[in-house]
């Protein structure tokens, strides 16, 4: 019969699994590398006494597994991974009927930083030396003992004969029975330290992030991608950023984000969940959330995009200008201290300094709509529901609270009244209250 391969996943150290990092959880970097090798199954084995087993659910969602998922519910995981690998073995025996004379990899899912080569030349020294029982280890250290690869024909029933008690001392035990009934025990050597970690508390949480994100990092710069500073530019695992694309030091790219080509991403940026297109500019300390920047869209320094916004090819929004829920037209400018809320720019239109949209009006969201080649004043507020014509022009200091037709110029303001001498006189006045004593 032809060996097959099934893959374990023992939970590790408590919910140490589900902890995000670099934009999905810690499991899920384990599960992927375990994926990659196309195993006929892979069981996941969680303890039910823990909370948020659930969370398995989502984190299996994370990762693409072309191979069948099994998750079963075990005892409470031990701290000692030897004997949590043991209960794992028991506790899925029976699923494992159903794969007879398989190769079972068995790798605690809280070691993020396996790759999937080193899982692959694990198994195949395995099966190339016939063996029933290897190890994977390292030179300087018993540290990879409970990763491993067994062979269910040979192992099982010796497992079976084995009182859980003896767990402790369980594989030690099994390799001595193995090699007196004349089978094959064997170890394979990992060459990378850094795979050997195991997140068992904050600190080795810390250390995962650092070399998962270093990972990262390195692979985008393959790619074409510049880092002028790749220890402080932190980029989650699914973000996909293109050639020649340049990333300042201290830039946070998180979530679904895609970025383009020949991008430049200026220090402190921070992006989530966002699609920016080629030749994009964002200048530093900009914040942005669930938005689109087409191509060749300047954007920054201190900018803020809230969640459903667009700005659109060729545009240019400045320092601290904030926009949410907003299509900003092709070639429009908004550079200075400004809020656009609920709205439609069309192309080709100037927003002044200090512009509001204003759109709330204590009860519900109104829109602000701006036609085509519109002049807006600085110092404007637009008092929504509104809409500005095409071509129009609004005064600077205006309060618009009607719609302004095509073409048109619309002044709001108060009359300007000047009164000659006021301040001299005024000022004679306190200088002489002042004289008298009075206050």
């Amino acid at each position: 019969m032809k060996r097959r391969t099934v893959v374990l996943l023992p939970e590790g150290e408590g919910r140490a699994v589900f902890q995000p990092v670099l934009g999905r959880p810690l499991g899920a970097y384990t599960l992927e590398s375990a994926s990659r090798l196309r195993p006929d199954a892979i069981v996941i084995l969680s303890g039910p006494e823990a909370p948020g087993r659930d969370d398995w659910d989502g984190l299996v969602r994370t990762v693409e597994t072309p191979t069948a998922v099994f998750r079963l519910a075990g005892p409470k995981g031990s701290r000692d991974p030897r004997r949590a690998l043991w209960e794992a073995l028991f506790t899925a025996r029976a699923l494992f009927a159903r794969y007879p004379d398989c190769d079972i990899l068995a790798v605690p899912a809280d070691r993020p930083l396996l790759r999937d080569r080193t899982l692959r030349a694990l198994l195949r020294a395995h099966q190339a030396r016939g063996s029933s029982l290897t190890f994977l280890s390292r030179a300087d250290e018993a540290g990879l003992a409970d990763v491993l690869v067994l062979r269910s024909a040979d192992v099982f029933p010796l497992l079976r004969s084995s009182a859980r008690g003896r767990a402790r001392a369980g594989f030690e035990d099994l390799a001595r029975r193995l090699t007196q009934a004349g089978k094959t025990v064997g170890f394979y050597e990992c060459l990378d330290a850094a795979e050997a970690l195991s997140v068992a508390d904050s600190l080795a949480l810390g250390r995962a992030a650092q070399e998962l994100r270093r990972r990262k990092n390195e692979a985008l710069a393959r790619r074409g991608v510049v880092f002028l500073d790749p220890s402080s530019a932190w980029i989650d695992w699914p973000v996909s950023i293109g050639p020649r694309t340049v990333v300042y030091p201290c830039v946070v790219v998180e979530g679904a984000t895609r970025i383009g080509a020949d991008a430049r991403l200026f220090p402190h940026v921070h992006i989530m969940d966002s699609t920016l297109g080629d030749r994009v500019r964002v200048l530093s300390s900009t914040v942005m959330e669930d938005t689109i920047l087409e191509a060749d869209v300047q954007v920054g320094p201190f900018s803020r995009f809230r969640p459903k916004t667009r700005v659109c090819a060729g545009a240019k929004v400045g320092n601290f200008v904030e926009m949410k829920n907003t299509v900003f037209g092709p070639r429009s400018k908004a550079q200075h201290l400004s809020y656009i809320g609920d709205s439609t720019v069309e192309e080709d239109v100037n927003v002044g300094a200090g512009t509001i949209t204003c759109n709330y009006d204590g009860v519900a969201k109104n829109p602000t709509r701006i036609g085509a080649g519109a002049f807006i004043g600085s110092g404007t507020e637009l008092v929504a529901p509104v809409e500005i014509g095409r071509g129009a022009y609004i005064a600077a200091g205006s309060t618009i609270t009607k719609n302004v037709a095509a073409g048109a110029l619309a002044i709001a303001r108060a009359r300007q009244v000047e009164k000659p001498g006021w301040a001299v006189e005024r000022a004679r006045k306190r200088a002489a209250g002042r004289q008298g004593g009075k206050p």
